[in-house]
Parts: C-alpha cells; sequence; structure tokens
C-alpha cells in the first residue's frame, strides 16, 4: 500500500504537467520515442535516467546526462527493429559555456516499403511511411551534483497520405553523490501533443512517460547496478482482464484466477540492469524488463523475453556499443551505437 500511496503523492506534485497528458492519450507510441535507442542503455533495460557519469548518447532521450565532456563527439545509434523497420538517432553538443550546454539532434523510424490495393484489391503504388524528429536541448549544471535538462522536440509522422505534426519535450533531473558512487534521477520523457495532418490521423497527447531511476556503483568492485521505476504517472499496466477470473468450458464453474495483482502490477513498473566495468575501454551490460516478459508471450513461450545483453569498446577516438533486445514476437533485435571524436 505504501507504493500506491507514493504515487499519490507524486501525481498530486505533478499534477499541472501531466494531469491533461494522462486524461488525453488518444494517439499510439512513436517507436523513437518510446525506446532507447542506444545500444547501452538497451542493454540496460531501457531509457536510462541516472548514471554516475555524464553519458552523450543519452542526448537523444535524456538532456540531464548530457555535459561538455560530449563536445566534438557526435552520437550515432542504429536498431533493427525487424523486418523493414528501422529506427535512429544522431546527436551532438553544439555550444557549452559555463554551466550550460546546448546539443541538438535527430530521431527516427522507418517503416519500409508496402504495397497499394484501392478497395477492390487492384494494386496502386507503393507507398512508405516513418516518425521523423527533430530536437534541441539545453543541459543547467546548477551546482556540483545536481543537474537539470530540457529537450524540445517536434516532426511529422506519416504512411502512405496520412500525416500528422507532433510537438513536444523531454525534462530530466539527476542528483550525484561522487564519493558514493550514487545517482538519483527522474526523466518526463515524451510529453507532446500530435495535430492533425492529412487524412484521417487522430489529434491528441503522445504517451508520456515518468521514470525515476537508481544507479549505484562501489569503491571495489568493478561493476554499476541499475534500477529504474516507470510509469509513475499511472499504476495499472497490466492488460483489461488480467485478473479476471476464468470458467470450465464443460461444466461453467469459475475458476479462480490466482495472481497476487498488487505484486503482478507493482513488478510491471520495474526494470533493472547491471554493468560491469574491466578497465577504461571495455564493459558489459545486461537487462531484465518484467513486464515485456509478461506481455511478449507467445504460445505460453517466454524464451528471452525481457532480457537484454550489450557490450562497449574503445578504440582510440571511437566508441563502439553493441546491444541485442527483444522488443517483439520476431525476435531479437540488435542495436549499435558509435561514439566519434571529430578531429581538432
Amino acid at each position: 500500500m505504501r507504493i500506491k500511496a507514493l504515487h499519490i503523492a507524486i501525481l498530486m506534485i505533478i499534477s499541472p504537467i501531466v494531469g491533461g497528458v494522462c486524461a488525453q492519450e488518444t494517439v499510439w507510441v512513436s517507436t523513437p520515442l518510446e525506446l532507447a535507442i542506444d545500444a547501452r542503455s538497451s542493454a540496460l533495460g531501457g531509457k536510462i535516467v541516472a548514471d554516475t557519469k555524464p553519458y552523450g548518447h543519452a542526448a537523444s532521450y535524456n538532456p540531464s546526462l548530457v555535459d561538455s565532456s560530449s563536445n566534438g563527439v557526435i552520437h550515432v545509434s542504429y536498431l533493427n527493429y525487424f523486418a523493414g523497420v528501422n529506427v535512429g538517432a544522431v546527436d551532438a553538443v553544439i555550444f557549452n559555456k559555463k554551466k550550460v550546454t546546448l546539443h541538438t539532434g535527430v530521431r527516427f523510424a522507418t517503416y519500409g516499403n508496402f504495397s497499394g490495393f484501392d478497395a477492390s484489391g487492384w494494386p496502386t503504388e507503393d507507398f512508405t511511411g516513418g516518425d521523423y524528429y527533430a530536437q534541441t536541448g539545453i543541459t543547467f549544471r546548477l551546482d556540483t551534483s545536481v543537474t537539470l535538462g530540457v529537450t524540445a522536440w517536434g516532426g511529422f509522422r506519416n504512411l502512405a497520405r496520412e500525416n500528422a505534426g507532433v510537438l513536444g519535450l523531454d525534462f530530466g533531473i539527476v542528483k550525484r553523490w561522487k564519493s558514493k558512487h550514487f545517482a538519483v534521477g527522474v526523466l518526463a520523457s515524451s510529453i507532446g501533443r500530435q495535430f492533425a495532418g492529412t487524412g484521417s490521423q487522430p489529434v491528441g497527447w503522445t504517451p508520456m512517460n515518468l521514470q525515476l531511476g537508481l544507479t549505484k556503483g562501489f569503491n571495489h568492485a568493478p561493476f554499476q547496478i541499475y534500477l529504474k521505476y516507470q510509469h509513475l504517472e499511472k499504476w495499472g499496466l497490466a492488460p483489461i482482464g488480467t485478473y479476471a477470473d476464468g470458467s470450465d468450458p464443460l461444466t461453467g464453474a469459475v475458476i479462480a484466477n490466482g495472481k497476487w495483482e498488487f505484486g503482478d502490477q507493482l513488478s510491471r513498473h520495474i526494470t533493472g540492469g547491471v554493468e560491469m566495468i574491466f578497465g577504461e575501454n571495455f564493459s558489459a551490460q545486461i537487462g531484465y524488463d518484467h513486464r515485456r516478459r509478461l506481455e511478449m508471450v507467445a504460445a505460453g513461450r517466454k524464451g528471452t523475453n525481457g532480457i537484454s545483453i550489450g557490450m562497449g569498446m574503445k578504440f582510440g577516438d571511437l566508441d563502439v556499443s553493441l546491444a541485442r533486445n527483444t522488443y517483439h514476437f520476431a525476435g531479437s533485435s540488435t542495436i549499435i551505437s558509435l561514439g566519434i571524436n571529430l578531429p581538432g
């Protein structure tokens, strides 16, 4: 019950921001806004909310983790989602002075080519689709331990003659205790509004995600633990009917569901990951998302659903990260991220 009380308290504080958004979610999820596109984040179970050090790739979703250490570095990420669906992000710091860092970039998803048919089934011209966003963010170092960031993004969603415009913001704040190798952060991502374009696109708020993250490292152990509590803005994440009783098809007798509703709902909010650090030039990650594991069951089989793995390597001025994650029934996806130091 304390968890529910925590939800109530947080919602009272943030209601001016999320109240209208949660009440009017009428548009579908946008892949580039929902996913952590870079390999390290994906391998740790999703978007990194708190980190003990700045992290340049987070500019695509969490502006509070960006600082001057990313000057002169272009961050590029690519996710082979499935079939002809590809997702990517490119970002870079363009200005840094004293306590302010400015960064800019793009996020996108392309959905491949589709064959068109008219109402009678006669072939028409082929068409494509995708979600495309440009963004600019600013990070403020309030003091040596607290960093606040906000990113404004906008773009359009398109499928054949169906088009819609989207504008939105991401907010993040992180506090670090360097001597304790500990960080805590809050991230409100995908706070946006979709506007009608051509065709029959819906109008409404984009589904947001309010997250709380905790990260803990250790003085004499080569690993860090990442814990995240996602969707603070709502409690019930389970599909409708998850806890309903069943019935025997022959006798009609009621079959009690037996699931512990509170525990099941709580578990859907929590993701976690561990990063092993083997020196300055190599690291490995593993993550777990219990909600994804529950919701991606196919014919009663779970397989590696919800489990993600990755590794990062540095070769001179080039950082390379790879990850494997399961987002869909078609199998696992590969994510690659590059940090390229520009000459000069």
